[in-house]
């Protein structure tokens, strides 16, 4: 199974979307900290405090990422060739039941995977970048890249708290399917076929 990588496009002019590179993880590490900087000053956080805690946040989300979703798919997105987001994906798949075969050994039978759905882990914008359309554009370039790879939805999780962005997710045609902690939120596609 191919990744999304030769699907994933993006429409708009002056907008690119690559595979994230060793060359990215500065920028990927600046990124965080101006998505996080503003949450933790408006706590009062400033000084050494402030930084430690971005470090450990970049950490752990990475270290966590690495671990939860070992499959992923990590873009840059770029506007004009200076870079301005990242994009996390993984293909999600269905237990397709277990194969005819009995397994070496007399394991139990082997199960196939079949991949339906494509996550969004997660976006992420500079703030000089936010509320321009670079997200409804990201996220139009994943529906048509699972939708190009046969995928019948295109799901994430967002925060109860991040009104803005489950706005943004209504409006472009999601629905919520569930969630406490996270809301789990999912975009039917019209992919008829499932990529193995």
């Amino acid at each position: 199974m191919s990744g999304i990588a030769a699907y994933f496009w993006l429409d708009a002019e002056g907008l690119r979307i690559a595979p994230q590179v060793v060359d990215d993880d500065a920028f990927c590490r600046r990124l965080s900290d101006a998505v996080l900087r503003e949450q933790f000053v408006r706590m009062g956080v400033q000084g050494r405090l402030l930084a430690v805690l971005l470090d450990q946040q970049f950490e752990a989300q990475r270290t966590g990422y690495r671990q939860s979703f070992p499959e992923a798919e990590y873009f840059v997105v770029t506007e004009r060739d200076a870079a301005v987001g990242r994009v996390v994906t993984v293909l999600e798949a269905t237990d397709a039941g277990p194969q005819d075969r009995e397994a070496p050994s007399g394991r139990p039978p082997e199960r196939s995977r079949t991949y339906d759905g494509l996550r969004l882990v997660d976006i992420a914008l500079l703030p000089s970048a936010q509320g321009r359309g670079i997200g409804r554009e990201v996220i139009g370039g994943l529906a048509r890249a699972a939708g190009k790879m046969g995928l019948r939805r295109l799901t994430l999780s967002v925060q109860p708290s991040n009104d803005r962005a489950r706005r943004l997710y209504l409006r472009l045609g999601f629905v919520e399917t569930g969630g406490e902690a996270l809301r789990e939120m999912m975009m039917p596609l019209s992919g008829s076929r499932q990529v193995a």
